[in-house]
């Protein structure tokens, strides 16, 4: 189809192409020697190519509003001479509904302009203070893929929402997802990326299926601003994200998306990406990866004033800020591996650490909150860190030469699966201690999906191509590590009721309201007298609940942890409590189940116990009733 449709000067924002009542609004920047334009077939495959008239460009920017195109959902294409070229703000891509459909041959960018009707309702975001925070870090398609997820949509965002209740019923506050925009998961083999450009065109067109891998983990260039449609169950993958968002929200759970983005994307670009997610998805925070951040522009704005923002380093000497209505909130946290590190090598008996671990369960600054985990995305899974030494990423193809060799991990004198009962019952306590190591840690605790019921991958510490049962979470394992799921569960409802261990503002190791005892003390085989020499392992944490109020009205308890990482069992002395209180026993992780209120066991006035190898034993002082 031809035509003359009508041009005139259009709206800047929102860039891309966007519907207007009569036409389309056209902001993009396109370099061309001769024309560029735009491609439109509607849903009766006719199609209208319309040139931008030069004119109507500000800056690099074509800001074009068209009038009398006679579509109201149509695909496009954007050309520049004789070239498809990308439109990095486009909000629906074609041609990738299916995941790993491998295409070969040029590639071509094909998107789709449509009407948005989705209906919020009465949806806000929950605004969950980090200090309340509880992070579950997942893979949209991951997550439920497995057949034992037991999901209609499986690997999908409705799939998400149907594990909804599992998440509640865990005590998440948040999931943190794998890149869920849409990214390429195709990556060629080296041998075709790297061969001359004369040959290509007959491998093109030979028969052969040519080799590749899966980017499963979405870290690429990406159409930022489009749900990743292979990850959409009704293939409307716009209303289906953000129909899973919502059903989060209603039920308390926010969503943080991690982005990455390359260092030669630009800051502006980055921003727009972040705003336009708030603005038009509701999504409630980002963990952005890359070396080129916009950091402070971000920290600074806003519209993302209370958006959590998470990086590796936050330069909070910059952006922390108070905009002066008395309504800050504390939006940024640095999320690296420092934590991960530390916790490892004091988990597996490593010398010399109890300062630094003592240290590193106290952060919390004012400019940023720490996120705290012992796992992550990439390396190993909970489960594989107290059952492999080494790495085993042989099935990814670069013959186990990928993937970190410092894993700080211990496989408890078995490498892989064993029955041996003594090795097995190793693992299970020295995973109730990591577990312990990180919710009671003061800054947010983050799990992987499947942490929790012992998940594993193998030992694949690299698992970036691995789209099977690698990494899809086997959810059989609920039942058949049944205590190790029930131990999370109870962990997060301590941490929870106690609101002395998730402190909004870091703890001082002072007696600052005069009560005759500081908020956070240290202790050794003496009470009030820590032993942090380099041969030392055990530690002992006593928390006083007079600095924190349960329900704004109630003194939290007196919580002391007694922390014993080496192969010997150690005595700790219990400081003297107030009159009136006694002590209970609430947690051994040599024992299968966490005591409940009403089932601990009341130890009086005891003034010494004795802690087991590699265990952690957490005792409450409360008044008596």
């Amino acid at each position: 189809m031809t035509g003359i449709y009508k041009q005139t000067m259009g709206n800047p924002y929102p860039l891309g192409i966007s519907r207007l009542a009569d036409g389309i609004n056209v902001a993009i920047s396109i370099s061309c020697k001769r024309e560029c334009g735009i491609v439109i077939t509607g849903t009766n495959k006719n199609s209208i190519k319309i040139p931008f008239e030069r004119s109507l460009k500000v800056g690099n920017l074509y800001t074009i509003r068209i009038e009398g195109v006679p579509f109201r959902e149509f695909a496009y294409q954007l050309y520049a001479d004789d070239k498809i070229v990308e439109d990095p703000y486009a909000q629906y891509v074609c041609g990738n509904d299916t995941w790993g459909a491998f295409k070969r041959g040029k590639k071509q960018f094909t998107y789709l302009c449509k009407e948005d009707c989705f209906d919020w309702e009465d949806d806000c975001c929950p605004q969950i203070p980090f200090h309340n925070s509880i992070f579950y870090g997942l893979h949209v398609r991951g997550f439920t893929k497995h057949s034992s997820s037991k999901v209609k949509a499986k690997g999908t965002f409705a799939g998400v929402v149907e594990k909804i209740p599992y998440l509640k019923e865990l005590g998440i506050t948040a999931i943190v997802c794998m890149p869920f925009y849409s990214f390429n998961e195709i990556i060629l083999n080296k041998e075709y990326v790297e061969i001359n450009e004369e040959i290509k065109p007959f491998l093109e067109d030979d028969k052969r299926t040519w080799e590749y891998k899966l980017n499963y983990w979405g870290f690429s260039d990406a159409a930022y601003f489009a749900p990743k449609a292979s990850f959409s169950h009704s293939k409307d993958p716009v209303q289906e994200c953000k129909q899973m968002i919502k059903e989060l929200h209603k039920n308390g759970i926010e969503c943080i998306m991690r982005m990455y983005f390359q260092d030669r994307t630009t800051h502006s670009f980055i921003y727009d990406v972040l705003k336009y997610w708030v603005t038009q998805f509701h999504v409630d925070g980002f963990q952005l990866l890359g070396t080129n951040l916009p950091l402070e522009l971000l920290g600074n704005d806003l519209l993302l004033g209370k958006t959590k923002i998470m990086a590796e380093y936050i330069p909070g000497d910059r952006i922390y800020r108070n905009f002066g209505d008395g309504d800050t909130f504390k939006n940024l946290g640095i999320m690296n591996d420092e934590f991960l590190i530390q916790a490892r090598r004091f988990l597996k008996g490593d010398e010399d650490m109890l300062r630094t671990i003592t240290d590193r369960i106290r952060c919390n600054p004012s400019h940023a909150t720490i996120i705290n985990y012992m796992t992550n995305f990439q390396g190993f899974t909970l489960m594989d860190l107290v059952s492999y030494d080494r790495k085993h990423n042989d099935a990814n193809g670069e013959e186990n030469r990928d993937g970190t060799e410092y894993n700080f991990s211990w496989n408890c004198g078995y490498e892989g699966k064993t029955k041996k009962r003594s090795v097995v019952k190793l693992r299970s306590s020295q995973i109730k201690n990591a577990l312990v190591l990180i919710f009671l840690s003061q800054g947010v605790p983050m799990i992987q999906a499947g942490d929790e019921f012992g998940f594993s991958s193998g030992g694949n510490n690299n698992p970036y191509c691995q789209d099977n049962a690698v990494t899809w979470i086997n959810w059989n394992l609920v039942s058949t590590n049944s205590e190790i799921y029930k131990y999370t569960k109870e962990l997060i409802q301590i941490r929870k009721s106690h609101p002395i261990l998730h402190k909004e503002e870091e703890l001082r190791l002072m007696d600052y309201i005069s009560c005759g005892y500081p908020d956070l003390s240290y202790h050794g085989e003496d009470a009030w007298r820590p032993q942090f020499e380099n041969y030392n392992r055990h530690v002992g944490m006593l928390y006083c609940g007079n600095y924190a109020k349960i329900d704004r009205k109630k003194d939290d308890d007196f919580i002391f942890v007694a922390y014993n990482m080496h192969w010997h069992e150690h005595d700790f002395a219990l400081p003297k409590l107030p009159k009136e209180f006694i002590w209970y026993d609430m947690l051994n992780t040599q024992e299968k189940e966490i005591q409940s209120l009403e089932k601990m066991n009341a130890l009086g006035e005891l003034k010494m116990i004795a802690v087991p190898p590699r265990t952690i034993r957490i005792l409450v002082g409360k008044k008596v009733a």
